[in-house]
């Protein structure tokens, strides 16, 4: 159905997929989440790149470089993945450090993990920790949401606490 709607609105005919390419439905989280690890992966894989934030034109290096990304977000809102950035983020460099015998290209075990790489380390976890309060604060973001938050409720803050900018 889906090839022939295509060739429809394209004004073509033939097939929509090359003989080794196919369509899947995913039909969870976890089924997009491992489909979006192995696309993130495949630059990785065919041997063109090292690591992720290095794979040019993938979604993972997107999320990692742009603020603004267009890309569905991670986080509790609606319209989000329900799971954090940095478990992505996680989950792509573990998978990535396997080395598969019928794939060239792996992430070296020499490396750093890909948060450390990001400078998103235990101590600056625990300075932001540390320098949360739960009494006092209007609000609790990064600039981006403190802003979005503000606008959402017509009020500027006054008293906010804003997270660490390494994945803003």
């Amino acid at each position: 159905y889906i090839a022939r709607r295509a060739n429809i609105e394209d004004g073509c005919t033939g097939h929509f997929w090359e003989s080794r390419f196919k369509s899947q439905a995913l039909l969870d989280e976890r089924a997009l989440l491992t489909c979006m690890t192995y696309v993130d992966l495949n630059p990785i894989r065919a041997g063109m790149s090292k690591t992720p934030e290095q794979s040019a034109y993938t979604s993972i290096q997107e999320r990692i470089k742009d603020k603004n990304t267009r890309l569905i977000g991670f986080g509790p809102d609606d319209n989000d993945l329900p799971f954090s950035l940095s478990g992505y983020l996680g989950l792509v460099d573990y998978s990535g450090r396997a080395i598969l015998e019928h794939k060239r290209g792996y992430i070296p075990e020499n490396l750093p993990p890909i948060l450390a790489r990001l400078q998103l380390t235990p101590d600056s976890w625990l300075d932001e920790l540390n320098g949360f309060k739960t009494v006092g604060f209007s609000a609790v973001g990064t600039v981006d949401q403190l802003k979005s938050f503000c606008k959402k409720v017509g009020k500027r803050f006054a008293v906010a606490h804003r997270l660490k900018p390494v994945l803003e």
